[in-house]
């Protein structure tokens, strides 16, 4: 069944409200913007000095989206139209890495500026230290108006991504607090509509105040399986596909196995760019809002995932299974008109790099133990110096270089690694002692530097999260816990 236009429809006239009043509001900044440049002074008499205007930053997280499957990033279909659009505008890391291959700890990474073996959130039953700041806790300190609008269970209060929102709000599976509706429809709900739609709204009522702007978190579940889009976007990539296939219960499905049918095959990963494809067209007005608001005042988008998705690359389906570069290679857009020239950065960064970013992007003093690095001061110089990404899961750790990548077992201190200029595909691992000794030194200072600057943080993350047993049910379901 085609799905219903009208809530699409509506966004996109609000998306006009949204823009006739931008435009008033333009004109009203550049006629005060005139006064004071003619008379040296505020048009309302009082004695101001004109001073670059601050930043409003957009901050949107897909979820499980792969970087190569976005056009901008190179894929053959078609699958990102507005992404692609805002990509042109702005700033392409080709080479940027998620700290790990699953949503809790890449998130929290996101939003501190910490890699994990600082935050240390390494558990699903874990959550962030009340003593970790996080951007939007920074942010609201220094008077910004801050929302959040997201859709996955990884982001429910209860881990405290909350904190420092004056608005915050979870749809879908990881709602609050979780229903047992919610837990029925989990990876077949779609939240997008609703998280656009709430984004949208809550932009629409900012003014445009240079003494109080405004921070948007916006995270968008869609794209992480089952991979279920609506009509016409499940067959756009594959019309004449004659099977049976579907992506119901990706996990536990028999059907979606090592070994299955070539053409089921590529009609899973033809499912997969199809929700990109249904997201993109989701994510739309907002983007377009976001481009208009620009002429009013000064926006900074930033675009990122947070991990990315396998199909039998390596032998294994979904997420949350290694440190390889199809789970953690993620877009990172950024976008800051009139002051970023639209490139692409080939060097390695990592999620860990945008809190710091955003802020140094702001002029405002950097996160308390963020180890992140401002990118700022690099991009406008033109150039990023090399500086290794750490990359962890319970069971492994990793270092991620521009080109490299060593990663160890922990509990037996077996290391491989990867030449990733002769094999970027990650299919020759060799063994890290002999083939590069000096790589797996660098791995090991790295976690020593970073496990010194959390110290007094357990490994467990800290604190238990005090998740309900609906949320717990649904974490066993995805397999997060056992």
């Amino acid at each position: 069944m085609e799905p219903e236009p009208k809530p699409l429809t509506a966004r996109l006239r609000r998306a006009r409200t949204l823009t006739a009043r931008l435009r008033r509001a333009r004109r009203a900044a550049v006629l005060g913007l005139a006064c004071a440049v003619a008379a040296g002074v505020g048009c309302g008499g009082s004695e101001r000095a004109v001073e670059a205007p601050p930043a409003n930053f957009v901050l949107i997280s897909i979820d499980s989206l792969r970087a190569d499957r976005l056009g901008c990033y190179g894929a053959e279909r078609e699958t990102s139209p507005a992404i692609d659009a805002l990509c042109r505008r702005g700033v392409r890391f080709d080479q940027a890495v998620a700290p790990t291959s699953w949503t809790l700890p890449s998130h929290v990474s996101l939003l501190s500026g910490q890699p994990i073996p600082v935050h240390r959130v390494v558990h699903p039953e874990t959550r962030i230290d009340p003593a970790r700041r996080l951007l939007a806790e920074h942010l609201k300190g220094s008077g910004y108006r801050t929302a959040g609008f997201v859709s996955a269970p990884f982001l429910h209060r209860s881990y405290g991504f909350s904190r420092g929102f004056d608005r915050w709000e979870n749809f879908g599976a990881g709602g609050e607090p979780p229903s047992d509706e919610a837990h029925a429809v989990s990876h077949g709900d779609e939240t997008a509509p609703q998280v656009v739609g709430a984004a949208l709204d809550w932009l629409e009522g900012q003014p445009v105040d240079p003494e109080a702007p405004w921070f948007l978190f916006v995270h968008l579940w869609d794209v992480h399986y089952d991979f279920e889009p609506p009509a016409p976007f499940d067959r756009m990539f594959d019309p004449d596909y004659a099977g049976d296939l579907d992506a119901k219960g990706f996990q536990e499905n028999p059907a979606i196995h090592p070994g299955m049918p070539v053409q089921d095959l590529e009609h899973l990963r033809a499912l997969y760019d199809g929700e990109i494809r249904w997201l993109d067209s989701q994510l739309e007005p907002l983007l377009a809002a976001l481009e208009e608001r620009e002429k009013a005042e000064r926006v900074v988008v930033a675009l990122v995932a947070d991990h990315g998705e396998e199909f039998f690359e390596h032998g294994q389906k979904g997420h949350y299974r290694n440190l390889l570069d199809i789970s953690l290679r993620v877009p990172f857009i950024l976008v800051d008109a009139g002051r970023l020239a639209p490139r692409t950065v080939s060097s390695v960064v990592g999620l860990d790099d945008v809190a710091p970013t955003l802020l140094g992007l702001a002029g405002l003093p950097p996160l308390p133990e963020a180890l992140g690095r401002d990118l700022a001061p690099a991009l406008e110089a033109g150039a990023l110096t090399e500086a290794p990404r750490l990359l962890t899961l319970r069971q492994s750790r990793g270092l991620r270089g521009d080109g490299w990548k060593v990663i160890e077992d922990i509990a037996t201190g077996y290391a491989v690694y990867y030449d990733l200029v002769a094999d970027p595909g990650e299919q020759s691992p060799r063994p890290a002692r002999s083939a590069a000794p000096e790589r797996l030194a660098e791995l090991e200072a790295a976690y020593g530097a970073a496990e010194r600057h959390g110290d007094g943080l357990p490994w467990t993350g800290g604190e238990e999260a005090g998740l309900t047993p609906e949320l717990e049910d649904r974490l066993r379901e995805l397999g997060y816990l056992e």
